[in-house]
């Protein structure tokens, strides 16, 4: 009989700290999606050519254009409270400038992109296999938040 209140009274412990060890456990993110990251893709110089030299960068919400180009230094989509398209115009805007650009003669010399994290989210969810409280599944789940900018670079023989 002593036994037998023994190991009732030691059972529950050793469920919660059964339950107490899954619920600590979260995946530690990753030391890389952390980190920014950059591609550039170049283009070889001719050497004995002078050339002039245009930026267009884009990001989420503008492209941007260094020096001025046809008096302008931003172009962005129509300002609306509600702009659904607003991706898809400022996609439109940035393509019609590179067109542009290479209509007039000018060549693409240098594409780069940039991204960096902005935010991470570590979330642990459980749930009750077969609704049987005694068996919890623990699901854990990381999101990586990140903003990006590129940037084009074009260039023109003197």
């Amino acid at each position: 009989m002593k036994t037998w209140l023994l190991w009732a009274a030691l059972l529950p412990c050793r469920l919660a700290a059964a339950q107490v060890e899954h619920a600590a456990v979260v995946p530690p993110l990753p030391e890389s999606s952390l980190h920014a990251s950059v591609s550039t893709t170049t283009v070889h110089n001719v050497p004995g050519v002078r050339y002039q030299y245009q930026l267009v960068h884009f990001n989420n919400q503008q492209v941007r254009l260094a020096p001025a180009w046809h008096g302008q230094i931003k172009l962005e989509p129509a300002r609306k409270l509600f702009n659904p398209d607003a991706d898809a115009e400022l996609d439109g805007l940035l393509l019609k400038t590179i067109n542009e650009l290479s209509a007039e003669g000018w060549e693409l010399l240098e594409i780069r992109t940039e991204t960096q994290p902005t935010s991470a989210v570590q979330q642990v969810e459980r749930d009750l296999q077969f609704n049987d409280p005694q068996r919890p599944v623990y699901k854990a789940t990381t999101s990586v938040s990140a903003s990006s900018s590129t940037r084009y670079l074009f260039r023109k023989a003197l």
